[in-house]
């Protein structure tokens, strides 16, 4: 199997986030390319997986990452599965501030890339990662890579061809 990343990443932690991916599927014998987003897409023909991701900005996402998604239904990945995943933060943690807070990252770019995919028929894996980062620009929040690692073995479990 063979699975293609794109990740966009402003200050690099949705980059570092991506290449945690790519070590943990390749650890579970899933060979991954890890692509930035404003570069050309790879063949999607010889892929069997993508996951995409973006960072949480100002409670968006990219536009690039979600006409990803577009594209990705019109080259015939309907069935194909597609994981989601951003980066966000850093989470308020006084009470007075938690609700105002929130908006600006619930449901973030994974929310919104999320339910594109569903909107568009894609076979989007059901959960989505998200890694908060430390301040407004990094690093990722310690446990991050972590959660990464553990959210890129679940999905390969899920993608593997049964026997």
């Amino acid at each position: 199997m063979k699975a293609l990343i794109l990740f966009r990443s402003h200050y690099g932690n949705t980059k570092q986030v991506a290449e945690v991916l790519a070590k943990e599927l390749g650890a579970a014998g899933i060979e991954s390319v890890v692509e930035d987003l404003r570069r050309r897409l790879p063949d999607l023909g010889e892929f069997d997986a993508v996951l995409v991701g973006a960072p949480t900005r100002m409670a968006r996402v990219t536009h690039r990452a979600l006409s990803v998604l577009k594209r990705l239904l019109k080259k015939g990945w309907g069935k194909k599965p597609v994981a989601i995943f951003d980066t966000y933060g850093p989470e308020p943690t006084k009470p007075e501030e938690i609700e105002k807070g929130r908006k600006w990252i619930i449901p973030g770019a994974a929310g919104l890339m999320h339910q594109r995919a569903k909107d568009l028929g894609l076979n989007v894996f059901g959960k989505t990662l998200r890694c908060e980062v430390q301040g407004m620009k990094g690093p990722l929040k310690d446990g991050a890579v972590d959660k990464a690692a553990a959210f890129a073995k679940e999905f390969a479990k899920a993608i593997a061809p049964k026997a």
